[in-house]
């Protein structure tokens, strides 16, 4: 199996998980050092792991990456993507550059691997995919382009998982919770510095390995009824299945053409209706 982004943090738990239950894992990192330094944890404890550095948010990269995976083993069926980079920003004050940077990364990231993956499962009639995104896709403060990177990861999984129904490919997807450096970044954003700074960060301590378990499921033999779901670890040790946009409600009927009937709609019907803009204040606190 391969795991992306997996020098350290989520990615790193993951592997080891992984290698200790018995499978052959690539770790794959951007840096040298951080993925040879998990490779050798894993080799050191039994396990069995090489190192493939490259940046999958490149195509070529990414197939580099994959092709290692597939020559050194003899085949691919599990692949977790969880590369990704993380910011902060209001919408007024979003820089295009960090924007451009971010959803390349997180996005393309996800998207690249997976498409080598899949062509290679896909003609062996067998794997599962893990991408991993978060629950900011529903609304958090100042991360507008990180939840929109988190977004199109989990609508990606959903097609993915409709379109290769019957191959024997699975796609689902995981939003962990941990402490890792994202955390110090928002920190930072929020200007929490000196003793608050270490009060918050233990409130919101959670290890990275509190989410492994969950993504090795995914990817084993046990979840092969499991496909095209959104999962997400909570603070509280508790695993949460995440529901699909759907309806609010059905349809209201209006004429063609006719502003008086949505304003008509919208007043007997749909602003009944309204969303709760961003996630819920109790599911925030829960996974700040």
């Amino acid at each position: 199996m391969l795991v992306t982004g997996a020098g350290r943090g989520i990615g790193a738990a993951i592997a080891t998980l992984a290698a200790a239950e018995g499978a052959n894992v690539v770790v794959n990192d951007r840096d040298v050092a951080p993925a040879r330094g998990v490779v050798e944890r894993i080799t050191a404890e039994g396990g069995t792991a090489i190192a493939a550095v490259g940046d999958v948010s490149d195509w070529d990269s990414a197939g580099g990456v994959v092709g290692t995976a597939v020559e050194e083993f003899g085949r691919l069926d599990g692949l977790v993507n969880n590369a990704g980079t993380f910011s902060m920003a209001l919408p007024q004050d979003q820089d295009p550059e960090s924007l451009r940077h971010l959803l390349e990364v997180n996005v393309l990231g996800v998207a690249y691997p997976g498409l080598h993956a899949i062509r290679h499962m896909v003609a062996r009639g067998t794997g599962s995919i893990v991408n991993i995104t978060s629950s900011a896709m529903s609304g958090l403060p100042a991360m507008s382009a990180y939840g929109t990177s988190k977004g199109a990861v989990t609508s990606m999984t959903l097609g993915w998982a409709l379109d290769l129904a019957g191959t024997g490919v699975r796609v689902n997807a995981l939003s962990p919770i941990a402490t890792t450096r994202m955390q110090e970044t928002r920190m930072d954003f929020e200007g929490i510095a000196g003793e608050d700074r270490d009060t918050v960060r233990a409130e919101r301590d959670v290890p990275p390995e509190f989410n492994a378990p969950m993504a090795v499921y995914l990817l084993s033999p046990g979840a092969h009824g499991v496909n095209g779901q959104v999962l997400q670890v909570e603070r509280g040790n508790r695993i949460v299945l995440l529901g699909h946009a759907h309806p609010a409600g059905p349809g209201v009927p209006v004429e063609p053409g006719s502003l008086d009937d949505v304003e008509r709609a919208f007043t007997a019907e749909l602003g009944r209706r309204l969303q709760t803009i961003g996630l819920p204040a109790a599911e925030r606190a829960v996974n700040a």
